[in-house]
């Protein structure tokens, strides 16, 4: 059977490396303990810098494109209602005038859901356009301020202490003195 040597027996030896390896485990490494996280609000970006602002009155104009074209197609759908409701109509003609006011309706329908999916989607590209534009003022605040990783996105962070990791503020003055 195979036998350990007295020396690995020392008590005086068995403490030290115990105490050693001890050391090792439970000291705070330099390049840990100088590593932060980050918090930025892409939504507060968007609402408070001015190239948000920007972006946002260009949305607002293609909304308001949408909505023109949403309003036209229920003007057009309201006269060919009262044209199907009109009194004196032969049974032929009222029932043409129904189906066109049917098929009308469909394409109102379908337009609004259109106007829906597409604006949801603008949305989204705005979000995108500013964060991009914001990627390299992002990267120099993270860079200068010790910054391991900056989450961007709301849903991964579950709680935010904001006087210390909430940088938006920060990356929102960074970018309007760049913008100037």
């Amino acid at each position: 059977m195979y036998q350990w040597p007295m020396r690995f027996f020392n008590p005086l030896r068995n403490h030290i490396f115990v105490a050693a390896l001890l050391a090792l485990i439970l000291a705070p490494l330099p390049a840990f303990a100088q590593q932060k996280i980050g918090f930025v609000n892409p939504q507060r970006v968007v609402n408070e810098t001015r190239l948000g602002q920007t972006a946002k009155a260009d949305l607002a104009r293609y909304v308001q494109e949408k909505d023109r074209a949403a309003k036209d197609s229920a003007a057009q759908l309201a006269g060919l209602r009262k044209e199907a409701e009109a009194p004196g109509l032969s049974a032929q003609d009222r029932a043409r005038r129904e189906d066109l006011l049917h098929r009308k309706s469909a394409q109102h329908e379908q337009l609004l859901a259109e106007n829906l999916r597409d604006v949801k989607a603008e949305e989204g590209k705005l979000l995108q356009y500013v964060m991009r534009r914001a990627e390299s003022a992002l990267e120099d605040l993270g860079r200068k301020g010790g910054y391991a990783i900056i989450f961007t996105d709301p849903a991964a962070v579950g709680y935010v202490d904001k006087a210390t990791v909430d940088l938006t503020d920060r990356l929102v003055r960074e970018l309007d003195g760049r913008g100037k």
